[in-house]
């Protein structure tokens, strides 16, 4: 194995696992709100184009998954799961073109709509 194919492989592993970096034992900093307003400012005065600008605001953050709450991080859930479970719901999003994690909104939501108590 390559440098390069060892790093990809070390880089596939942590974007499916729920480590909030590459490295778990590293800090990770974060702006204040009004910190991050004030560098997107900066970077939208300081921008030639149209295509730019929405650029920036395209990478201002992750969008919202709840449209009833704008603001603010959402609900991270970590469940265990059998290795076949796994192995096919990662396989129909793969099939689908479509993130794991979007795979299983669906599903809870689905599973709401066909359970709910009353």
């Amino acid at each position: 194995m390559t440098i390069d194919q060892k790093r990809y492989a070390d880089l596939a592993a942590w974007a499916e696992s729920d480590e909030p970096t590459i490295r778990p034992d590293a800090t990770v900093e974060r702006g204040t709100p009004a910190s991050c307003a004030e560098v997107t400012a900066m970077l939208l005065e300081a921008a030639d184009t149209d295509d730019d600008r929405a650029m920036i605001r395209r990478t201002a953050g992750r969008p919202t998954l709840d449209p009833d709450a704008p603001a603010g991080p959402s609900p991270l859930w970590q469940v265990r799961a059998p290795k076949s479970l796994d192995h096919a719901m990662r396989n129909l999003a793969r099939a689908q073109g479509r993130s794991f994690s979007a795979v299983l909104r669906d599903a809870a939501s689905q599973y709401l709509a066909t359970h709910q108590a009353s």
